[in-house]
């Protein structure tokens, strides 16, 4: 008898340094790579450090360092050329495009694949916010490839909403992120409110700086896990505001339920997110959260009351008032906290990839 030949999928993205997307695809992709009948690839698009453990069974494929070699002009025709050429020799029977999608639908075109995009941003994200011209051109060509998109994955209500519209003829389906496996540690949680992610402008750490330090709780501390480049700028304005001593930047870290479980409130005050994974980590380590109500993904997890506040996106006074709610009632903390505990399993990790799979084999 014929062994019966394995369905091939392959995973596009940048790169698989830290972050949200990366993480997402590392846990499908060993979800797909541990069942028989499917052989996994992950096509980067640059040559990078891989953060996540993958496994043994998954092709890595990386570019060598052309952008560095040949520079800006000539980095896209040859990044289209590397993907094509990888996607052609390795012929996959479905394509999952996490990032950079516009160059994968381009390096796509006349190849036999279903193509699966999946947003990871905030839909009102413009690509080039300062130049009009670029950002017409980068428009025109979504419309003119959007053609080559078989299926759609959105992870929030508003995101399906705007992105159903750019492709209303196709299978579209909802599917949040998944919770990963959460590692339980014992121990008393200390008096730190954390927040994680990239230090950059999108995730506005310096709001919840300038709110802890207008509060500037005895014994309390912030912890503020994520690397980036307004990491100098965020550690001289806790020294400016006199809190220095009490914020405390521990970088990226692989383990961060060890810091997550001895907190007692989480914080996160991005202004655009696509879905917020530190959100819903948070809540698997019984934290209550306080979260700026930014588009897209915190209102579609939070509960407003129930387990967490949402607040007006750079609001300081409110943020300020809702973290001095949750830092002075232990009982409100502790309500809330185990709330979160409950809505956490909603993405559980093999349902959320269950998702994945059989709306992967729908498309047709």
């Amino acid at each position: 008898m014929e062994e019966e030949e394995k369905i091939k999928v392959m995973f596009v993205l940048p790169k698989l340094t830290p972050g949200g997307t990366e993480r997402a695809v590392s846990l499908l992709a060993n979800y797909f790579s541990s069942k028989e009948n499917y052989e996994v690839s992950i096509l980067l698009m640059f040559k990078k450090d891989l953060f996540f453990k993958l496994n043994e069974n998954i092709k890595i494929i990386e570019p060598t360092d052309f952008r560095g070699k040949f520079g800006k002009v000539f980095f896209i025709p040859l990044l289209l050329n590397y993907l094509r050429s990888n996607i052609r020799q390795i012929k996959p029977t479905y394509i999952f495009s996490f990032g950079y999608i516009l160059i994968t639908l381009i390096s796509s075109v006349f190849i036999r694949t279903k193509v699966i995009v999946s947003y990871r941003s905030s839909p009102d994200r413009v690509r080039f916010p300062n130049n009009k011209l670029l950002n017409g051109i980068y428009n025109l060509l979504n419309s003119i490839f959007k053609f080559r998109v078989d299926g759609l994955i959105a992870q929030t209500n508003y995101a399906l909403e705007v992105y159903g519209k750019r492709y209303p003829r196709i299978p579209q389906a909802l599917i949040p992120n998944f919770l990963r496996e959460i590692k339980s540690y014992k121990g008393e949680r200390k008096n730190e409110i954390i927040t994680m992610g990239r230090c950059d402008y999108e995730k506005s750490q310096k709001d919840l700086i300038e709110a802890f330090a207008k509060i500037n709780p005895e014994d309390w501390n912030l912890v503020i896990l994520g690397d980036g480049p307004l990491r100098p700028q965020l550690e001289k304005q806790a020294k400016d505001l006199g809190v220095a001593a009490k914020v405390k930047f521990l970088g990226f870290h692989q383990d961060v339920d060890k810091f997550l479980s001895t907190a007692k409130i989480f914080a996160f005050t991005s202004i655009l997110e696509g879905f917020p994974n530190a959100i819903i980590e948070a809540m698997a380590n019984q934290l209550p959260v306080v979260s700026y109500n930014c588009v897209a993904g915190p209102s579609d997890i939070i509960q407003d009351g129930y387990n967490g506040f949402l607040i007006e996106v750079s609001n300081i006074n409110e943020l300020v008032q809702r973290l001095t709610d949750l830092i002075k009632d232990e009982a409100l903390r502790e309500k809330m906290g185990h709330h979160s505990k409950l809505l956490s399993s909603n993405y559980e990790y093999y349902d959320v990839c269950a998702k994945y799979e059989l709306f992967m084999l729908s498309v047709k």
